[in-house]
């Protein structure tokens, strides 16, 4: 027997062995670039798929498939998968068969040491090219096809930032990629989590595209393209991108480049003459239709061309995930033929769907991905150097008021489905929790040490463990839904109450009586000026009643005392302090008054829970306390107020000086107390805390048997804690009868 045959045989062989942890062979580091920190992880039972990939140590390609088997086990949701399928005969097996096998991506696969790959479910060992053939197949409940991917999460510290952009665009998208977490080992080898995914394709149960075709001697077809990089082969926009929203400049050094996605490059050739002509017509009637004169008929107009509530929610699952690729990568547009269409009761006009969001959600450091004040759509205004722009035709619709209206529309039923903030967070949470409660998300700790390096590109926050990161991209989510509420939802009125602060004012900034330096301990800024008290001087002077209602969010503070320590001042990089409420706070928003002087304070805001739990709400600014009366940008909460010395008593020349406030979304649980930590060396000055009232919807009695004779017997507050009385806010009573009752006191 010849030795190349011989080596044959034994790959097969190894190819047919029963999966195990104990295979031996792995990629090769000049092949895979391992860094595993940890190669020996092993997993003696987890909550999710595993999947087995066998190529009996051949090179894995970048360009071209290689045959490889696969073996899923999967016992079914809420039950443990065991990797030793020696020691655990009988588990259930969900795949086993031939693939073909190839990296894929590009930043993900470029920037990471754990890859990402493409498969295809094969019917043998022989790859299509050598006229094997494809076989479609049901993997993890998802519906048959062939073509598949496992995404590979590097950047993204929380490990699910597709899938949880995926699951919140299901009900909105007429079609999304399906995902499931799971576990792969490669050649034996723990190689972590990854999202067993499927792909934007054109698969019956994907985006059921036919192949483009003859109709009646008309050439028709269904398209699929991606607006990405341009990888050779592609065809280029007859329009140019926009660099301002009205048009009026335009980048005439940079095009919108797409890529051929269904059919692809390669299936042009088997396809009716002039297939890929039609191709790129569809594509320039399309644009055409934005430049026309009748571009903005509501009845006409680009409306024939797009499916307008498919790109609203584009745009909407873009912008709320911040997501830095939008509209210019991983872009997917995809379009019925019209004979079909008439024919089947189709809609021909182009239609969008989701792909790729790793580095949204707040994760990149770079063109404003970590900001959540900010569009996305906005890029080519502020990041003119960079060669992907956002085409034009985003700007063009915003123009056009009937789809501004309809933005707003659907971000409202968004906000009262699956994007409200308890869903949303509750989806969050259920992720992490389904990572974290068979071990998964430590495992690939163990395995590829994130947590522990220095440098992971392009993250902005580096998170000290998987609580952690999912604790920031919670509060960042927070922040990003009150931005897109300000902006696409009517304005609101809002009615909030004072909190009583228990603890941690460390500073008396106001003073009641001169001399200044002796009814104050700490000044504003840096000049030694601080705030005084109406009583002192009428003008400019903080009232009376210490009541202030704000100009900016309209919430309703009360400053402590003039007379003792009345702010949490932090003048220290890396300074913290921690402001303790008088009892737990039921809200779902938490408002801050607070000024800064010597410049803009940065703060990062923590949320601690009577539960126990801390949350991480990211970074805060703080304006500096003097605007005059030019600079005012709207958002201030008290304008007009004066200072006077600490040194020599001397009032300010005019009152210019300005108190702010922001919000801060709260877990729909009873809140203990909020942290500040100064992140720059400006003067922060926290001065109150107020809290959205609960709706009357969130008061109800916990039980309902209760007789007219029942009385209070004992009072708790939120955490728990026995009180003496009631006291503002909600209260827990039990009754005399055992009852128990929930009872709010304004």
């Amino acid at each position: 027997m010849k030795r190349q045959t011989k080596v044959a045989l034994c790959l097969l062989a190894l190819l047919l062995l029963p999966c195990s942890t104990e295979m031996v062979f792995a990629q090769q580091s000049d092949n895979y670039r391992n860094r595993l920190r940890n190669a020996h992880v092993k997993v003696e039972e987890t909550n999710l798929p595993i999947v087995f990939i066998n190529v009996g140590g051949k090179t894995i390609l970048r360009n071209d498939y290689i045959a490889a088997k696969m073996k899923i086990i999967h016992n079914g949701n809420g039950q443990k998968n065991h990797a030793d399928t020696v020691a655990y005969p009988g588990q259930h097996i969900d795949y086993e068969g031939w693939i073909a096998l190839k990296y894929r991506g590009n930043s993900s696969f470029d920037q990471s040491d754990k890859k990402p790959y493409s498969f295809r479910t094969l019917e043998s060992n022989v790859l299509p090219d050598y006229g094997g053939q494809k076989k479609k197949v049901k993997i993890l409940g998802m519906p048959k096809d062939n073509k598949w991917a496992l995404i590979a999460p590097w950047c993204d510290e929380t490990m699910f930032r597709d899938v949880l952009s995926f699951e919140l665009a299901r009900p909105w998208f007429d079609w999304v990629p399906r995902a499931q977490m799971c576990e792969v080992f490669l050649d034996g080898t723990y190689y972590g989590v990854f999202a067993l995914s499927e792909m934007v394709s054109k698969g019956k149960n994907r985006l059921n595209l036919s192949e483009p075709g003859e109709v009646e001697g008309d050439l028709t077809g269904d398209y699929h393209v991606s607006i990405d990089h341009g990888y050779d082969p592609h065809f280029t926009s007859r329009y140019r991108p926009w660099q301002s929203l009205d048009g009026s400049r335009i980048a005439y050094d940079r095009q919108v480049i797409y890529e051929y996605a269904d059919p692809d490059d390669d299936e042009f050739a088997d396809l009716p003459s002039g297939t890929r002509t039609a191709l790129h017509n569809e594509v320039n009637k399309m644009e055409e239709s934005f430049m026309a004169d009748d571009w903005n008929n509501p009845d006409g107009g680009y409306r024939q061309k797009i499916d307008v509530q498919s790109f609203i929610d584009y745009m909407l699952a873009t912008e709320v995930s911040m997501n830095i690729d939008g509209y210019r990568l991983s872009t997917h547009l995809y379009k019925h033929g019209e004979k079909r269409s008439e024919a089947e009761g189709l809609d021909p006009r182009w239609k969008t769907t989701l792909w790729d969001f790793n580095l949204a959600w707040g994760n990149g450091n770079y063109y404003g991905g970590q900001d959540t004040d900010r569009w996305q759509y906005e890029l080519n205004l502020h990041y003119q150097w960079d060669d992907f722009y956002v085409p034009f035709y985003w700007y063009r619709m915003l123009q056009d008021e009937n789809y501004v209206d309809e933005l707003k529309h659907r971000w409202q039923q968004y906000r009262q489905g699956n994007h409200s903030n308890g869903r949303l967070m509750q989806t969050v949470d259920s992720l992490a929790t389904l990572l974290k409660s068979g071990g998964a998300a430590e495992r690939n700790e163990m395995a590829w040490g994130i947590f522990k390096r220095d440098y992971i590109w392009p993250l902005y926050y580096y998170a000290s463990s998987y609580d952690d990161a999912v604790n920031y991209m919670k509060g960042w989510i927070g922040k990003r839904l009150q931005f897109l509420d300000r902006h696409l939802l009517p304005p609101r009125e809002v009615e909030t109450e004072p909190i009583d602060i228990a603890s941690g004012w460390n500073t008396d900034i106001v003073a009641e009586s001169l001399p200044a330096n002796n009814y104050t301990t700490a000044a504003v800024d840096g000049s030694q000026r601080t705030f005084y008290a109406e009583v002192l001087r009428g003008s400019g002077g903080l009232p009376t009643n210490r009541l202030i209602t704000s100009g900016n969010e309209n919430a309703t503070y009360r400053l402590s005392p003039y007379d003792g320590l009345n702010a949490l001042t932090l003048r220290q990089i890396n300074q913290s302090g921690t402001i303790e409420f008088d009892f737990p706070v039921e809200t779902t928003e938490l408002f801050i008054l607070a000024t800064s002087g010597n410049g803009d304070a940065n703060v990062r805001v923590q949320l601690h829970y009577a539960d126990g739990t801390t949350a991480d709400m990211g970074n805060y600014t703080i304006r500096d306390w003097s605007v005059r009366t030019d600079a005012l940008q709207g958002n201030e909460a008290v304008t007009a107020l004066g200072n006077v010395s600490r040194i020599n008593n001397a009032y300010a020349s005019d009152n210019h000086y300005c108190l702010f406030d922001f919000s801060i979304p709260v877990d729909d649980k009873p809140l203990q107390s909020v942290s500040f930590t100064s992140t720059n060396y400006a003067y922060a000055s926290v001065m109150a805390v107020s809290a959205l009232k609960p709706s009357s919807t969130d008061v109800q009695e916990i039980a309902v048997h209760s007789s007219a004779l029942s009385q209070p017997a004992a009072i708790y507050n939120m955490g728990g804690m026995r009180i003496n009385e009631m006291k503002r806010g909600i209260n827990i009573v039990r009754m005399s009868d055992g009852t128990v009752r929930k009872i709010i006191k304004k």
